[in-house]
C-alpha cells in the first residue's frame, strides 16, 4: 500500500516541509498548544481525549480506549495509572472479559471533562479558523478518512494477531498430541 511521491525523484533530499507525516505531527502540536493555552496544565489534550472517550462509552476496556483514541498501549497504561491515582477514573474487572478492566469516569473526571470541553471546542475552532472557510470541510473529511484508514489497519492487525495465536495454539496442541502418542506403547 505504500506509495512514493511520484512527482519527487528519489535522489532529491528529504524535506520536512513537504513530509505529510511531519506536517501531521506539527498540526497535532498546534492543536495541543492551543488546547493547553486555553485549559492550562490541568489536563493534556491526550488525557482529555481519553476522558471524552470514556464519557462517550462508559465501561470500555483499556484496549478499547487504545482503538478509540489512537493512543498506543504502553502510553495508555501509564495514563490509566496516573488518571486513576488522580481520582479521574475508576477501573474494575470487566464482566465480559476476566483479563480486562472496565474504565469509567470518577466524579473528579466528570468535573474535569465538563470544565475542559468548552476549551477543547474553542481550540478546535481556533485550528479551523486558521484555514479558509472553503477548506474546513475538506480538511475535516481528510482527517476523518485518515483516522478511518488507521482504524481499519488496526482491526486487520488485531484479526491477524488472533489468527496467528490460534495457529500457534493449534500447532502446540499437535506437537503435544504427537509426543503423547509416541510415548504410549502399541498393543
Amino acid at each position: 500500500m505504500a506509495r512514493s511521491m511520484s512527482d519527487l525523484p528519489e535522489s532529491e533530499a528529504y524535506r520536512l516541509a513537504t513530509s505529510p507525516s511531519h506536517l501531521l505531527h506539527r498540526a497535532e502540536q498546534l492543536a495541543s498548544d492551543r488546547f493547553t493555552q486555553l485549559v492550562g496544565d490541568s489536563v493534556t489534550l491526550r488525557q482529555f481525549a481519553v476522558l471524552a472517550a470514556i464519557a462517550e462509552s462508559p465501561g470500555l476496556s483499556q484496549s478499547d480506549l487504545v482503538r478509540a483514541t489512537g493512543v498506543d498501549r504502553s502510553t495508555m497504561a501509564d495514563m490509566m495509572n496516573r488518571m486513576e491515582s488522580r481520582g479521574w477514573i475508576t477501573r474494575v474487572a470487566s464482566t465480559l472479559d476476566a483479563r480486562a478492566r472496565s474504565v469509567r469516569l470518577a466524579a473528579a473526571g466528570v468535573t474535569l471533562l465538563a470544565a475542559a470541553t468548552h476549551h477543547a471546542r474553542a481550540a478546535d475552532a481556533a485550528i479551523l479558523d486558521a484555514l479558509p472557510r472553503t477548506k474546513r470541510r475538506t480538511f475535516l473529511n481528510t482527517l476523518t478518512k485518515l483516522a478511518k484508514i488507521s482504524d481499519e489497519a488496526a482491526d486487520r492487525a488485531d484479526r491477524e494477531q488472533k489468527r496467528q495465536a490460534k495457529r500457534t495454539r493449534k500447532d502446540q496442541s499437535k506437537k503435544k498430541d504427537g509426543k503423547n502418542s509416541a510415548r504410549k506403547p502399541r498393543r
